[in-house]
């Protein structure tokens, strides 16, 4: 799905609502009552698709942080505080999309609501301005895994719904509370409630649904791969040249160089390579499993037939233990069943070898970017298990189950 298909399901939807209070609970100003539901459907949406991977959401928000310690670093004690609590700003962040939507739907505390409103398209705003500008954070995230923005697009979609909570705001006269003050409270209450449950839920454990490209039953061999019809990058050469009289720089393209006559007066400076178009690239690109040296073993891992059990940690120093302690208890059992477990992480040999010496863990460990890690396990350490690439299971430590009940399930 596009930002186009979905902004018509917006449409639609609001539609619906609109129609539906205009004869039900006779609303006038049909206009501003149905940017109302289509501005609500958006954020109940969008914080929605979050709340589903709020780890995800928070990964993001951390991103930013630490990119603004480069920018203002005189600030740097506030990103540092917010990029060791994202979780919970996203969290935050998510349950007041969800609830500031539910509410203009709603129209229960219409001022306060779009006043809130405003403010959060603004942050909003500012962040996506912030990564078109200066080409920081690719995906803003703003709907999760579900659809990836460019940078560009993101920033035009919160300009759109800036004006549109502006026009809503001058037009919050005609807007009344659906189901009256008390059953409007009550629906608010209850489903912002709801929302919290859910958030929570997809925190302690995998979401609920995976929009990441490591979803059970990809080949991740295949996912490597570009397809045929894949776009290609298309990068041009560009040589820059100083006069050596007046100083003038000029840049010239291969082969289109100053004038044979002149040639002397100009100074070689710089060669760049300038991306006309980017190209597609594999949905799993990061996915490279190296030894200890930094050596490639990724093929070896696809080439086994026998199933494997990776542990997966992006940061054994962040890690919860005890989630070790169950995940290493099904592996030791699977080792005993002529399987074979491994240690994945994101840290150096030196943190690696530590953990395995208080876990007294017999794997051997190897090492991929942790930011990939992150991407195929939410849960810190979670257990992935592989077939000749292929993924048969992910399990978060808390839901995990006993080898003999994963052996019946998966590996029948």
């Amino acid at each position: 799905m596009d930002l186009i298909t979905l902004i018509g399901i917006f449409f639609a939807s609001a539609l619906v609502l609109t129609i539906i209070e205009k004869f039900i609970f006779k609303i006038t100003n049909l206009p501003i009552n149905f940017l109302r539901n289509f501005v609500g459907v958006w954020f109940v949406f969008s914080g929605v698709v979050k709340a589903i991977d709020p780890t995800g959401t928070a990964i993001k928000m951390e991103e930013y942080f630490e990119i603004f310690q480069n920018y203002v670093p005189a600030l740097n004690f506030i990103w540092e505080f917010s990029a060791h609590h994202a979780l919970a700003i996203s969290i935050f962040m998510i349950i007041l999309e969800i609830y500031l939507g539910i509410a203009l739907i709603l129209g229960t505390w219409k001022k306060l609501t779009i006043w809130l409103l405003v403010l959060l398209i603004l942050f909003f705003t500012f962040l996506t301005g912030f990564s078109a500008k200066t080409g920081k954070v690719t995906d803003c995230g703003c709907f999760g895994d579900f659809i990836k923005l460019a940078p560009i697009q993101s920033f035009y979609k919160d300009l759109l719904l800036t004006v549109l909570i502006l026009i809503i705001l001058f037009g919050q006269k005609s807007i009344k509370e659906i189901f009256g003050k008390l059953l409007n409270r009550i629906l608010l209450v209850a489903l912002t409630i709801a929302a919290i449950a859910f958030t929570s839920r997809n925190i302690y454990y995998e979401p609920i649904k995976d929009f990441r490209p490591y979803t059970i039953g990809t080949s991740i061999p295949d996912c490597l791969k570009l397809p045929p019809n894949a776009k290609k990058s298309i990068i041009n050469l560009v040589y820059t040249y100083k006069n050596n009289k007046t100083g003038e720089l000029k840049t010239y393209p291969p082969n289109q160089f100053p004038d044979a006559a002149e040639y002397e007066d100009w100074t070689f400076v710089k060669r760049e390579d300038v991306l006309v178009q980017k190209g597609d690239e594999p949905k799993c690109k990061d996915f490279r499993i190296s030894d200890a040296s930094g050596s490639d073993q990724t093929s070896m891992f696809f080439e086994e037939p026998e199933t494997i059990f990776f542990i997966i940690s992006p940061d054994l120093n962040k890690a919860n233990i005890d989630g070790f302690k169950k995940i290493i208890a099904v592996t030791e059992d699977a080792m005993k069943d002529g399987k074979y477990a491994f240690l994945i992480s994101g840290n150096a040999a030196t943190d690696v070898e530590q953990l395995k010496q208080k876990l007294k863990m017999p794997y051997d460990a190897y090492n991929m970017d942790p930011t990939a890690l992150k991407t195929i396990m939410r849960s810190n350490p979670g257990l992935l298990i592989l077939k000749q690439g292929k993924i048969l299971a992910k399990y978060h430590y808390n839901n995990l189950s006993d080898y003999n009940t994963i052996k019946k399930s998966v590996l029948k």
